[in-house]
């Protein structure tokens, strides 16, 4: 496999290609994760309702959505080209279900739906940005609506050094496990890695560490009625938010 990442391109635009196969081998909760997220959504399978989902990449959690709820239809937006080229290439069969759009997530309109999602997207967002970005996603949800947020955020007390062992261990054992059985080798693993490093340090590749807590508050803040951790694998963690109901 060719494990050379050019510098001159953007981080995701370097990644996109091989996004969805390495990164439930980078991120072990990632696959656990999006399951849940597709079983948190407050629908049964034969229900028609409709959804956004902010930060789609290349909409694995749209197609997952697609899938599971027959009668749904929505919007994937992201401001990613080579993302969203993978992802309509991904959706082809469900094209008179779902609308891609090129769009930044943090000023785009958001059109009235009944379910917004998102999934490895907001720790790229900086903690300035979010208020109003939620205020807008509350703005959009219909009443009694739902937004699923899948994303790493501390929450509580900071790790302690045990904690932190303990995840890097059952990090290692799954990349360990995704080599031995070819999903990827350690070479390609090794050139993620440090490419990721290198536009770290380049101001290519920005990420915020938000707290739950920070979070929460925004979100109550931003006009939603109710809001809750409801599921955690390490730091891997989906916020569950309600706006009130239209009786209420």
């Amino acid at each position: 496999m060719d494990s050379s990442l050019p510098e001159w391109r953007s981080y995701f635009a370097t990644i996109a290609d091989s996004y969805d196969r390495l990164q439930p081998v980078l991120s072990p909760p990632y696959s656990k994760g999006l399951d849940m997220l597709v079983d948190l959504i407050p629908f049964d399978a034969d229900d028609s309702f409709e959804f956004v989902d902010l930060g789609c990449g290349t909409a694995e959690p749209t197609k997952r959505v697609l899938e599971h709820f027959r009668y749904a239809t929505g919007t994937c937006i992201d401001s990613e080209p080579e993302m969203l080229a993978l992802a309509r290439r991904k959706l082809t069969s469900y094209s008179d279900r779902i609308e891609v759009r090129e769009a930044d997530i943090t000023s785009c309109e958001i059109q009235p739906c009944d379910v917004i999602f998102s999934a490895k997207t907001f720790h790229h967002l900086p903690p300035a940005s979010l208020p109003e970005l939620f205020a807008r996603i509350a703005g959009a949800l219909r009443p009694g609506g739902c937004l699923v947020l899948y994303d790493a955020m501390s929450v509580g007390p900071r790790w302690g050094t045990n904690a932190r062992q303990q995840s890097s261990r059952f990090r290692q054992r799954h990349l360990q496990d995704a080599v031995a059985s070819g999903v990827a080798t350690q070479q390609e693993i090794d050139a993620r890695v440090e490419y990721k490093r290198a536009m770290k340090a380049a101001g290519q590749d920005v990420e915020y560490e938000h707290s739950a807590e920070n979070m929460i508050d925004a979100m109550i803040d931003a006009g939603f009625a109710e809001v809750a951790v409801v599921w955690r694998m390490f730091a891997d963690t989906i916020l569950l938010a309600f706006t009130p109901a239209e009786d209420a």
